[in-house]
């Protein structure tokens, strides 16, 4: 099976060429300068060189920052660059799965845990241009598949890797300096990378529309690690951990989502808290 990955030089498109590669896949994973996909053009062109049998779009700008001050150049990647990679793809005839993210569902008035079937309003740009990627995605290809990530994380960090929420975590359980000060108003699930990409073979076979992908959360952030620490028995982790009543006060936030439909086709996700503790018993 031979599968051409976007973004493989990213926290999640890196993991998923080496995992389908262990797996005997052939994998493409041309980097910008052999695939712009912000150039339709070239995408179609390369395409048609690489002839994959499948798909998997992973680059994108998650800056939730960058989108907010430049929301033309990078709805320019978000958005026209998923479309290009999705046009192509019906040209070929080709299953396309586009990861998008839970940040869809920010801004919503409706109760947590969220469904696929919501009616969506997503209230800063980032979420916005996702969303946007998800109806032309699908408008191109329709047996196409969306899959709405959490947030992640990796207990073992990857060479050169950016700091991510389990290093941060790490850094500051290893050094008692450091604060251990977590949001109170932010309720979202966290789920191991690992899982995300031992599901994405299963995931080019479920059929087109779009999916939560990810752990189920519960609480919010600070409530959750508060239970993990307790759990693992960390009492001087917990003893330091405060909560952050700041972040995010002015408008909380509830992006949790409701897993039922991808649980309905075999892909079921640790709740947050199970993941958690089962990586950091694993590393500490």
């Amino acid at each position: 099976m031979r599968i051409l990955i976007t973004g493989a030089s990213g926290f999640l498109g890196r993991r998923a060429a080496a995992h389908f590669r262990a797996l005997g896949w052939q994998v493409i994973a041309p980097a910008h300068a052999e695939m712009d996909i912000t150039d339709a053009s070239e995408v179609r062109r390369r395409m048609l060189q690489y002839k994959p049998q499948a798909v998997l779009h992973c680059a994108a700008v998650s800056d939730t920052g960058a989108c907010r001050s430049d929301p033309q150049g990078t709805a320019l990647i978000n958005v026209q660059g998923a479309e290009n990679v999705a046009f192509a793809c019906r040209m070929l005839g080709i299953k396309a799965v586009l990861c998008s993210s839970d940040q869809v569902y920010a801004g919503s008035i409706l109760p947590a845990p969220h469904r696929e079937d919501e009616l969506l309003m997503p209230s800063h740009a980032y979420a916005q241009q996702k969303l946007q990627a998800e109806r032309l995605w699908l408008g191109h290809c329709p047996d196409g598949v969306c899959l709405r990530l959490s947030w992640m994380y990796d207990a073992v960090p990857q060479p050169a890797e950016h700091g991510s929420f389990m290093t941060m975590l790490l850094t500051a359980l290893r050094d008692e300096s450091l604060p251990l000060c977590l949001p109170v108003y932010d309720r979202r699930g966290i789920t191991d990378v690992n899982a995300v990409v031992s599901a994405l073979p299963a995931a080019l076979s479920l059929e087109g529309g779009v999916y939560n992908f990810g752990a189920p959360g519960g609480e919010d952030t600070f409530h959750t690690l508060q239970k993990v620490f307790g759990a693992l028995g960390l009492a001087d982790a917990l003893a330091r951990l405060r909560p952050d009543e700041q972040a995010f006060a002015a408008a909380p936030r509830d992006i949790r989502m409701d897993c039922t439909r991808a649980s309905a086709c075999g892909i079921v996700f640790e709740d947050t808290q199970q993941g958690l503790c089962r990586a950091l018993r694993a590393v500490l």
